[in-house]
């Protein structure tokens, strides 16, 4: 890739970096994080994520981690798209300086409905560059195995680069447990890392397995409420596209009275 190529990496949780450790280390890229990691009652894992972006001359960028899971969770289920559009307004704002942009996000998986509007962000600030810069196929970083998507980018890790990733992953201890089942389930995911494409719709209908699993949680009381694709996720997610292509008409006229 050309030199002057600059990447763009969009995470929903601290720790997905290290599924693309490799990658980090020879792209370098300004990496967003949404989340901070702590999920329901756990600490923020932000600083384990600081610690291997400084180890791989990546960048953090203007949002790292420092939006609690649950804050996201409850603007979804409160329908407050604002939290979304300000991060994004957020991360577009502190892109401005690149001319030559490669965007990878977090995969849309079913998994979790962080992991897919991370997914929607990369969509939206593609979408939002491309009134001002060379347009790119958007790609994904699965954060869990077994992703679909057509694979577009393969790294073989050498052993250097190997015992490097084993080294941050171990380093990583909030998710030791994590990382165990990952290679139960991905035993080559030390050996090799892709990036994949995908061509979702957020207009056609979808129910994702954390919607299912989270309506069996609701039916045992083990939760009050659940977020749901069709009344929480799918319209975040077309707010962000609605506000990429308005900032991407005001874009565009702005350029013609500069020129008039």
């Amino acid at each position: 890739m050309p030199e002057k190529l600059q990447h763009v990496l969009i995470l929903a949780h601290p720790g997905h970096e290290l599924r693309i450790h490799h990658w980090l280390e020879l792209r370098k890229p300004r990496i967003y994080l949404l989340t901070d990691g702590s999920g329901g009652h756990h600490s923020s894992r932000t600083q384990y994520s600081r610690d291997v972006v400084e180890a791989t001359g990546a960048t953090a960028g203007a949002v790292f981690g420092d939006i609690p899971d649950a804050t996201w969770y409850k603007a979804l289920l409160a329908g407050d798209s604002g939290v979304f559009t300000d991060v994004l307004s957020r991360i577009s704002v502190d892109v401005s300086d690149m001319q030559d942009v490669q965007i990878v996000s977090d995969a849309v998986d079913g998994y979790n409905p962080m992991h897919d509007l991370a997914y929607a962000f990369g969509n939206a600030l593609d979408r939002l560059l491309q009134s001002t810069k060379p347009g790119r196929k958007q790609l994904c970083s699965a954060a869990v195995p077994n992703v679909p998507g057509v694979v577009e980018v393969e790294i073989q890790l050498d052993s250097a680069a190997r015992a490097r990733k084993m080294a941050a992953v171990k380093a990583y201890t909030p998710l030791a447990d994590e990382a165990r089942q990952i290679l139960n389930r991905d035993p080559q995911c030390f050996d090799r890392e892709l990036l994949i494409s995908q061509h979702f719709d957020w207009d056609a209908p979808w129910t994702p397995e954390w919607e299912r699993i989270g309506k069996e949680r609701v039916a045992n009381k083990l939760y009050d409420r659940c977020i749901t694709y069709r009344e929480n996720v799918q319209p975040v997610a077309q707010q962000l596209m609605s506000e990429s292509d308005r900032n991407h008409v005001s874009r565009k006229v702005g350029r013609l009275h500069s020129r008039a």
